[in-house]
């Protein structure tokens, strides 16, 4: 009987504290991976000498350059795959599971769902193919059944993937290095006739944890901590590429128009940090333009 029925990999840069923190809670699910690797983006061995001392079973690739979740992510779903693990685990190194049968719960789900199910998570959502903004899953949707299908299962919510569509070549563009990169995974998934699934029982947990059940999402454009505003760039150079791919051409436009109008709103906030989110703006809308993929 083969034992190769799930692994899962951890894509992780610069946080060995957290990462190990991470690997614990994976390693004492009631179902734990079948084996377990970590993708290693750091250029320098610390993790892999906390992995030597702490886990020694824990598989290890080191990248030869920081290449971001996306390249992280195609990289350990391809060895996984090529090993002929049927599902694999796909995980950031602050993702640990939220309950200790998370796994199991999952992999139950996945089984029984059969070979039109290529994707299995804990909180996912539906995409306006209009806006290109995910539509959030309502409190009543959740408990419409066991399962619910969605359009993404968002990155840092488990995701569990069918070993067999990526055989097939779908997997995260590594040129992506960082956002969307999980929506642009998803959508192709879906375009090959996949099913993504997300578990409505362990989806209310992490909602009720979280204090997320009666959360409304506001339009208004809040300000942001400088220090993580080069985030805005990827997600927008990314977003335009992942929107024309798939040709949501309204969403494209979309997301075009409110990406301007939030730069000219945030000067409410001061010249500076108007500054900095109007470069950021112009930077991305010149590299999708362009074609450059710019890693940080």
């Amino acid at each position: 009987m083969s034992n190769k029925k799930f692994a899962a990999f951890v894509v992780t840069y610069q946080r060995p504290d957290i990462l190990m923190d991470t690997i614990e809670k994976m390693l004492n699910q009631t179902r734990p991976p079948d084996k377990l690797l970590v993708v290693d983006n750091n250029d320098n061995d610390e993790t892999k000498n906390r992995l030597a001392q702490l886990y020694p079973n824990v598989a290890h690739i080191k990248m030869s350059y920081n290449s971001g979740f996306a390249g992280g992510g195609s990289r350990g779903l391809k060895e996984l795959a090529a090993e002929g693990y049927e599902w694999i685990l796909w995980a950031d190194d602050n993702d640990p599971p939220e309950t200790e049968d998370t796994f199991e719960k999952l992999l139950q789900l996945a089984y029984k769902s059969g070979s039109e199910c290529g994707q299995v998570g804990v909180v996912g959502h539906k995409l306006n193919k209009r806006t290109g903004l995910v539509v959030r899953t309502t409190n009543e949707e959740l408990e419409s059944g066991e399962f619910l299908e969605v359009d993404t299962i968002g990155g840092g919510q488990i995701k569990i993937i069918r070993g067999e569509s990526v055989l097939k070549g779908i997997v995260p563009d590594p040129k992506l290095f960082f956002g969307f990169e999980d929506l642009d995974h998803d959508l192709s998934q879906k375009r090959a006739g996949y099913k993504i699934l997300v578990h409505t029982g362990l989806f209310k947990h992490v909602r009720k944890k979280f204090n997320r059940v009666n959360y409304k999402r506001t339009r208004s454009v809040r300000k942001k901590d400088e220090s993580v505003l080069w985030r805005d760039y990827y997600s927008l150079r990314n977003s335009l590429f992942v929107m024309s791919k798939n040709k949501y051409y309204l969403a494209f436009v979309s997301i075009l128009f409110l990406s301007v109008a939030r730069s000219l709103v945030s000067y409410k906030y001061g010249f500076r940090y108007g500054s900095l989110v109007t470069k950021n703006t112009c930077k991305a809308l010149r590299d999708y333009g362009l074609g450059r993929w710019y890693k940080r």
